[in-house]
C-alpha cells in the first residue's frame, strides 16, 4: 500500500516511469500495451506504472501470504521469511531511488514483479 501512495505522489509531481516493459517477462501484457501507447508521455507512462504497480503488489502480497501459511508449523522459517521480505523492500526502495526523494517507478514495478515470481516459485500446490 505504501508503494501505491508513493507512486501516486510521484505521478502528481510529474515524475514518470521508465520504459521497463521490455525488460521483464513478468509484467502484465496490459502494462506492456499501455507503455507502448504512452510512448514518451510522462504522465501517461505514470498512469500505466501506477496500474501495474497495483497488479504486481497484489501478486507479491498473495504469494507472500501463501508461503507464510505454508510455514505455519515452522515459526523460525516464518520469521526468516518476514525478515528477508523486509530487507528486500529496503533494498528495492534504495536501489530504485534516483536522488533524494525521486524514485524510478518503473524500477519499483519490475523489482516487485521479479520478487513476486520468486515467492510464487516457493508456493507448494
Amino acid at each position: 500500500m505504501k508503494v501505491i501512495a508513493v507512486i501516486s505522489a510521484m505521478i502528481v509531481a510529474g515524475i514518470g516511469a521508465s520504459a521497463t516493459a521490455q525488460e521483464s517477462p513478468n509484467l502484465s501484457a496490459a502494462y506492456v500495451r499501455c507503455m507502448e501507447r504512452a510512448g514518451g508521455n510522462t504522465v501517461q507512462s505514470g498512469v500505466c506504472t501506477q496500474r501495474e504497480s497495483a497488479v504486481q503488489d497484489d501478486r507479491l502480497n498473495k504469494s507472500y501470504q501463501q508461503v507464510m501459511r505454508q510455514l505455519a508449523s515452522r515459526p523460525a522459517a516464518k520469521i526468516a521469511l518476514r525478515d528477508q521480505q523486509r530487507r528486500w523492500i529496503r533494498e528495492r526502495d534504495y536501489s530504485c531511488k534516483i536522488n533524494g526523494d525521486t524514485i524510478d517507478t518503473g524500477c519499483i514495478v519490475t523489482k516487485t514483479a521479479l520478487r513476486a515470481d520468486e515467492l510464487e516459485r516457493q508456493v507448494r500446490f
